[in-house]
């Protein structure tokens, strides 16, 4: 037996069996096919570094007396993505498995789908974003701001940027639809029987190598059931790991509810409950300028009661509506408006792609050695038209550098605004990012 290894390496040498050569592409990137080009894999990955330097609102001092669980924002660094991709196809199917390291366990699972081409369109099944939302549909190495509108899953959206279920997409000429229907569950929550659905349509009339118009509509629609997470509109208004604003709140299973009417602290209702989301799209280049706005409106099912307390522990501030000594503060169904336009300007004269395929903008593109300035600005705002007072902004201005078209330096300064509770706390935000 001491011999068996040797007599295997000699038979190895003497009668080799039948290889197999893969293919090997470095071009951009790391990329194996296999010979009969059935089975590929590409790595891919990103990585955003970000600091953040506040200038706290001299208000916050006084209200970080009264609400326990009020959070002061702390200068400080962060991993806001660190992410590695692999994708590619086996025979007629593509696959995509993604995982952010700068969020633990299964939360931490971004796009992991399987799909393939049928009816003329891209069918996937498994974690990704739904048909809805310009902002939110735009990759984050290719946004212009640090972080996205507040009619994404920055806001309206909060949490569920991406979901469990199926969809479809397809192009034709100008125009591209999206329909997509899912689980109310994001890999990290917990299972549970809610459904959605959501669908976009988008037309660029004009798109020519200098000037693009873009026009898109979409429609969202949640169902909460059994064990789903409450559906929240959560607004980080002074930039990311700033304080929060809830804005608007719609119940989910009745195991989440606690306390009875009453007791200092209570939370109960009608469990369940529905959230519909509206949103309208424009946006165009000209040159090296681009402007992209959205509209969004719909509505958070309601039918909740708190205690005055609790509402302060979830709304961040007493409430600003008389409520019943015995039953608290009811809050009945929610009529949510968001809006924001964001713009930049090219200064070294690249000009903004447009992307036909998923009717999203790309960032500018520099030609190395030479690198791309870019400065940028968005004004955004939401509000909840059924709690008096409910009204969060933002103006966020800065600039891009590009390196190479891989590499970039971001610039964001942040000048929050929540009305609700008189808060005015500013960023200075600076993020270093590479992807490939």
């Amino acid at each position: 037996m001491k011999y068996y290894g040797l007599y295997c390496a000699l038979a190895c040498v003497f009668f080799p069996l039948p290889s197999i050569a893969d293919k090997a592409k470095t071009e951009g990137g790391l990329k194996i096919t296999s010979e009969d080009d059935n089975f590929s894999a590409e790595l891919g990955g990103r990585i955003h570094f970000d600091t953040y330097f506040f200038d706290k609102d001299d208000g916050q001092l006084q209200r970080l007396l009264i609400i326990d669980n009020f959070e002061e924002p702390v200068n400080t660094t962060d991993f806001r993505r660190v992410r590695l991709t692999m994708r590619g196809k086996l025979w007629e199917w593509k696959y995509k498995l993604e995982r952010d390291f700068a969020s633990s366990g299964t939360g931490g699972l971004r796009d992991v789908f399987l799909g393939t081409e049928i009816f003329d369109g891209d069918l996937r099944i498994g974690n990704f974003k739904p048909s809805r939302s310009m902002s939110q549909l735009t990759s984050s190495n290719q946004t212009t701001m640090m972080e996205r509108s507040f009619g994404s899953s920055a806001g309206i959206f909060d949490n569920r940027g991406r979901q469990q279920g199926i969809g479809w997409n397809t192009h034709w000429c100008c125009h591209t639809f999206g329909i997509t229907l899912f689980n109310l569950r994001n890999p990290g929550d917990p299972r549970n029987e809610g459904v959605g659905a959501a669908s976009r349509f988008t037309w660029a009339p004009i798109n020519d190598f200098d000037s693009t118009v873009h026009l898109g509509a979409s429609f969202s629609y949640e169902d909460a059931n059994e064990d789903t997470l409450p559906r929240e509109a959560l607004i980080e208004y002074a930039g990311r790991r700033g304080p929060e604003q809830l804005v608007a709140l719609s119940p989910g299973g009745v195991e989440f509810f606690f306390g009875e009417f009453g007791d200092d602290e209570f939370y109960q209702g009608k469990p369940g409950g529905e959230v519909w989301i509206l949103g309208l799209e424009l946006a165009g280049t000209y040159g090296p300028f681009y402007a992209q706005s959205e509209y969004a409106f719909g509505n958070f099912s309601g039918d909740i009661y708190l205690s005055e307390i609790t509402f302060g522990d979830f709304f961040g501030g007493p409430p600003s509506f008389l409520c019943d000594p015995i039953t608290g503060c009811f809050i009945g169904d929610q009529s949510v408006h968001t809006w924001y336009i964001t713009g930049s300007w090219a200064i070294t004269g690249q000009h903004k792609p447009y992307d036909e395929k998923s009717g999203v903008f790309r960032s500018i593109k520099p030609r190395p050695p030479e690198g791309a300035f870019e400065v940028t600005a968005r004004y955004d705002i939401i509000e909840n038209k059924d709690i008096p007072n409910m009204k969060v902004s933002n103006f966020v201005f800065g600039f891009n550098y590009y390196f190479n078209p891989k590499v970039r330096l971001m610039v964001n300064v942040t000048l929050g605004n929540d009305r609700f509770i008189r808060d005015q706390t500013k960023q200075f935000a600076v993020r270093m990012q590479g992807f490939w």
